[in-house]
């Protein structure tokens, strides 16, 4: 039971923090650094996320301010902001990249909530799977006889418990980033 038990929760694990690097790069009423640092920047030959080549931080709620750790990267990583589909143009200045984002109008606050919703039933779906791993595992070891009827039924609730709860977490991640959506 123990090993059907761990398998769910590594899977949990990966998919909770899969689904916060997720919603933590839509976009808000007040601009966020996440929303650019695993952008992909190619220099020197190779391919590296933003947040390896450069700081990035907020100047204010509408405005990200970009330095490349290295003055020789400012080209590549405005070509890479720009091809990013943002919805802004980068403008250098000096060894800094400003990125002023426009407010989000009623539309596009809209658009990512659907897609906040969208993203979370991913989530949901992938511990769906990670339960019906776990639970052929426990109708594996039942069948062996290495359970009881007892026994696998408890160990079925206990991963439903667990899936609720996890269920739960993210509702409250879904509630609290549609609030900071809806923010004017």
């Amino acid at each position: 039971m123990q090993e059907a038990y761990d398998i769910f929760q590594t899977e949990r694990g990966e998919v909770l923090e899969w689904f916060r690097q997720e919603i933590a790069g839509l976009r808000s009423g007040r601009v966020k650094p996440d929303v650019i640092i695993n952008i992909q920047v190619e220099h020197y030959g190779t391919r590296n996320q933003l947040q390896s080549l450069a700081t990035v931080s907020s100047l204010d709620a509408r405005t990200l301010a970009v330095s490349p750790y290295d003055p020789s990267a400012i080209q590549a990583v405005e070509k890479a902001l720009t091809n990013a589909g943002l919805g802004v143009n980068p403008s250098v200045d000096g060894n800094m990249i400003r990125l002023a984002f426009p407010s989000l109008t009623e539309e596009v606050r809209n658009q990512t909530v659907k897609l906040l919703h969208k993203k979370a039933e991913e989530a949901r779906v992938r511990l769906r799977r990670a339960r019906d791993e776990a639970l052929k595992l426990v109708k594996e070891q039942k069948e062996k006889g290495d359970l009881t009827e007892d026994d696998f039924y408890n160990g079925r609730a206990k991963l439903d418990e667990m899936i609720g709860k996890t269920n739960e977490e993210i509702e409250t991640s879904i509630r609290k980033k549609e609030e900071e959506v809806r923010v004017v």
